[in-house]
């Protein structure tokens, strides 16, 4: 075996069983030599090993002259593996005192790695060499180039980022300097600054002292408190806001706080503000005062709340959409939802299922605008027959689920009855002037808290459903 085939020996490298995919840049190692088994095997051997999350990339230079090239462009290479023979028999020591001495660079880590060690002894090469690790091929196994790797890009990482730190220090403490004179110049602009933004600001702002005087507020304020102008009446001790309640203490352990509450604007209409306060302190830890800022959120709670409506209900029916109806069923499932006066309705809920019969005849014969107002109607239909507490959702075309808190079966049976007959009874009259009637197909489950998950109550309330439109429809069927 050559002394190049055993460099490349693994004595201690197990198989990994998974690799760590990282998108960070690879740790660039500089190989220097004239053989090309050498770049080859040492690209394959690093490809196993990783550091810090990052890979090993080589950069590849089959002569002393080629790496001359190579670090002049890439003064960012912090390891260099260095052959001493190439293109002459000291090429790679002479490489050592150009890089140290024409280029000045002091942070690559250079390990001189050799086949002949007769032609640079170590101790010779370390005393009159500027190298960092001096390594012979024989004795380089695949598991001590990685430690010699490790260590020399630790080193050169450790000195880059002293190196940076001391070029920063002096820039930095300059910096702070000017930075403190600016301040201490511009002090007086920018009180004057502030004082105006703060007017100007369309939110309500104000200042309230330790005596309880609203000392200090904005135009917004003053709009929307006009009582506020009369100091007399708004800065006595102990007067809040006009017409609110806001508290002026921060709870317990904290120091800056909120809350939302309603006014009566100016206007007469309500507002909804979000309030956000802070109290101040003297150096020594004394209160001396709160101050806030309210927020006008009343057209974000609209649109919160509309969002929310679009969230929840089907466009069409206006019933609960599917995801939220089973949403709901979820809830009363797991014990989130009671029954009215918080008894806890344990196994005493209903869930209905109903199938508007012969839909497709209706628009088949009739139209969709039609089948779209036998929806509605159906909908409108059956919330005039159901409880404060019971919901309805439209599952899917003509089919709906009817949720029933509080209900046992016996009472499920008798409400889908009641609207089994109401939709028998429905005569529907579309815009031209014809009108038509339909009926509806009932399937009925009890709702076990213990036990049940969504899937098993509309299962059987599905069955249920199934077997009244096989037993002749417009009917209640019971699973």
């Amino acid at each position: 075996m050559s002394p190049d085939d055993l460099m490349f020996e693994d004595d201690e490298i197990g198989t990994a069983s998974a690799r760590l995919t990282t998108t960070a840049l690879p740790w660039p190692v500089l190989v220097v030599d004239d053989d090309e088994q050498v770049h080859a095997m040492t690209r394959v051997l690093l490809n196993d090993f990783e550091f810090e999350g990052r890979r090993f990339a080589i950069v590849s230079a089959f002569s002393a002259a080629e790496a001359r090239t190579i670090l002049a462009e890439r003064p960012d290479l912090p390891v260099v593996l260095l052959d001493v023979v190439m293109e002459t028999q000291d090429a790679g020591l002479r490489l050592v005192h150009h890089i140290r001495r024409d280029l000045g660079n002091r942070h690559i880590r250079i390990i001189l790695r050799t086949g002949q060690p007769g032609q640079a002894p170590e101790r010779d090469a370390i005393v009159a060499y500027d190298i960092n690790d001096y390594k012979s091929k024989a004795e380089l196994t695949a598991q001590k180039l990685f430690t010699s790797l490790v260590s020399a890009v630790r080193g050169w990482r450790d000195l880059v980022t002293i190196e940076t730190l001391n070029q920063s220090l002096e820039h930095r403490v300059a910096e702070r300097t000017a930075q403190l004179e600016r301040q201490t110049a511009l002090a007086e602009e920018q009180r004057r600054f502030i004082e105006n933004l703060v007017e100007l600001m369309p939110s309500p702002v104000w200042y309230r002292d330790s005596a309880g005087r609203y000392a200090l507020c904005n135009r917004a304020f003053r709009e929307l408190f006009p009582n506020a102008a009369d100091e007399a009446e708004w800065s006595s001790e102990g007067q809040e806001l006009p017409g609110q309640d806001f508290p002026e203490q921060a709870p317990s352990g904290t120091t800056a706080f909120s809350f939302e509450t309603s006014i009566a604007g100016p206007d007469g209409d309500a507002r909804e503000l979000l309030v956000v306060k802070r109290p101040l302190t003297a150096p020594d830890g004394a209160a001396t005062g709160v101050i806030a800022i309210a927020t006008d959120i009343t057209e974000r709670r609209r649109m919160e709340r509309e969002l929310q409506r679009l969230a929840t209900t089907d466009p069409l029916s206006g019933a609960h959409n599917r995801r939220h109806i089973l949403e709901l069923l979820e809830r009363l499932l797991t014990g989130l939802d009671l029954a009215p006066e918080g008894r806890q309705a344990a196994g005493m809920a209903c869930l209905i299922m109903l199938d508007i019969d012969h839909f497709k005849r209706i628009n088949d014969e009739m139209g969709h605008g039609a089948g779209d107002i036998a929806i509605r109607r159906v909908v409108e239909v059956i919330r005039g027959q159901m409880r404060a507490t019971d919901q309805i959702g439209r599952i899917g075309g003509e089919e709906f689920a009817i949720l029933l808190p509080d209900s046992s079966r016996a009472d499920g049976v008798l409400i889908a009855e009641r609207l089994r007959s109401g939709l028998a009874a429905l005569a529907i009259e579309l815009p031209d002037g014809r009108t038509f009637q339909l009926t509806g197909s009932f399937g009925l489950t009890e709702v076990r808290r213990l036990g049940d998950t969504v899937e098993s109550v509309l299962g059987r309330a599905d069955q249920a459903l199934y077997r009244a439109k096989a037993l002749g429809r417009n009917r209640v069927e019971v699973m």
